[in-house]
């Protein structure tokens, strides 16, 4: 579980842009990622606090 919350959150720091929910999920099903809900259970966060941290 802890290898694909570390994929997830590389991905979204490679990506050009901050990404929604709805385009992120379209990547992580397509790249076999863990989905927004995930991430926002899993570090306690709201998914664009977690994006813009991340990308800091």
């Amino acid at each position: 579980m802890h290898d694909f919350y570390i994929k997830s959150l590389q991905k979204i720091k490679e990506l050009k842009r901050l990404p929604s929910e709805k385009d992120y999920n379209k990547i992580a099903m397509e790249e076999n990622l863990l989905s927004s809900e995930s991430l926002k259970f899993i570090s306690k966060k709201n998914f664009r606090d977690l994006c813009l941290e991340i990308r800091r």
